[in-house]
């Protein structure tokens, strides 16, 4: 029975019946309302570990996505999961300083810093991927920070992120704060999370964790490691994207 059969008898068992299944890169999947894809998504990561396939939103255009080879996959994977972490998100401090050495214009700080009053928590089902019509994956993976090896998975190409590096981080923020990957496109990750931290010291030291796995949250996006820590870290959906 192929990959398509098998994702099938997977969607009937949460109560999905003759589904319009697309072959995406490898990838079995089919076409939901942005109403439905949260809680399809949640339905289907219950039988997650037992199936080994896990959900993951695509988005409306999905093409860009695939499967890799299983050798490749497979170092990705052990590359990942043998990784010190804090060595290597400093590393990617260290290449980041580097990169901005010898910069003519004002010394800039990093990662930046500033005041964040009145900011709140974003909004938890607020999932960018999740807000048109698009495409629920059913990655062949038994947990979700497997899945960016699985796709191969450098999110953007202005930056030294291999696949092995997004295991190591999502699955630390996995153990840590309950953080599952929910949707994932070739410049996006996001992740709902279980238990964010709420002590405003681990806030702060998981907003610069953050900034050096992606920086383009603060830089492109809400400007300081200081509204980081106020609109997302202690909020239960988190948003990384990779210009």
């Amino acid at each position: 029975m192929n990959h398509i059969d098998d994702a099938r008898r997977l969607l009937e068992a949460v109560g999905i019946h003759d589904p319009h299944l697309r072959d995406v890169g490898g990838v079995p999947a089919f076409h939901a309302e942005p109403a439905q894809l949260l809680p399809l998504w949640r339905r289907l990561r219950e039988l997650a570990p037992a199936v080994g396939r896990w959900p993951v939103i695509l988005g409306p255009r999905p093409d860009g996505l695939r499967l890799i080879g299983d050798d490749e996959r497979d170092d990705a994977i052990a590359a990942g999961l043998g990784m010190d972490v804090a060595a290597r998100l400093g590393e990617l401090r260290e290449e980041l300083l580097a990169w901005e050495e010898g910069d003519d214009e004002d010394e800039i700080e990093y990662p930046p810093r500033g005041p964040a009053d009145g900011l709140a928590p974003h909004d938890e089902d607020g999932f960018v991927l999740a807000a048109e019509p698009g495409w629920m994956g059913l990655v062949p993976a038994a947990a979700g920070h497997l899945v960016p090896a699985v796709l191969g998975l450098w999110a953007g190409g202005n930056y030294a992120m291999e696949p092995a590096d997004h295991v190591a981080v999502l699955r630390h923020w996995h153990h840590r704060y309950g953080a599952e990957l929910v949707a994932v496109s070739d410049d996006i990750i996001e992740l709902r999370v279980l238990r964010p931290p709420a002590d405003p010291a681990t806030v702060l030291a998981v907003a610069e964790e953050q900034y050096w796995y992606c920086q383009d949250i603060v830089d492109q996006g809400v400007e300081t490691i200081d509204a980081l820590a106020a609109v997302q870290v202690p909020a239960r959906r988190w948003f990384f994207w990779w210009d």
